[in-house]
């Protein structure tokens, strides 16, 4: 549980700073390092990740909508045969999520193969 939170505040943290300063498809990068890092089973860190990335969009999408009264999510609805901008945020958020999850899924799948689980021995001579 204690790693969960912490990969979940790297992620909102450096994903917040990258915001400032690096590309939109650097999410996946942040998660995938905060994962290898901190190791999570491999549907928990898609979890973690899909919470946090999905999160982190909707704060990021939101906060731009609000900047411009929400005239551009209305202009770009009507090119998607009339959504509303409500859908667009969903969509975005969705698509945000899925990035980060799939990254943070490939930081566990990198750990795991760099660092491969030592097997299991049982009994006492073996």
């Amino acid at each position: 549980m204690k790693n969960v939170s912490i990969v979940s505040a790297l992620i909102l943290f450096f994903g917040a700073l990258g915001y400032f300063g690096l590309p939109w498809w650097s999410l996946p990068f942040i998660a995938a390092i905060a994962v290898f890092l901190f190791p999570l089973s491999g549907g928990k860190s898609f979890s973690v990740g899909f919470a946090a990335g999905s999160l982190l969009w909707l704060i990021v999408v939101t906060l731009h909508n609000m900047s411009n009264g929400g005239m551009l999510s209305a202009k770009i609805g009507q090119l998607f045969m009339g959504a509303k901008g409500f859908h667009l945020i969903m969509a975005t958020t969705f698509i945000g999520g899925l990035l980060a999850g799939f990254g943070a899924l490939t930081g566990t799948y990198a750990r795991q193969m760099l660092f491969p689980a030592k097997p299991k021995r049982y009994g006492k001579y073996r």
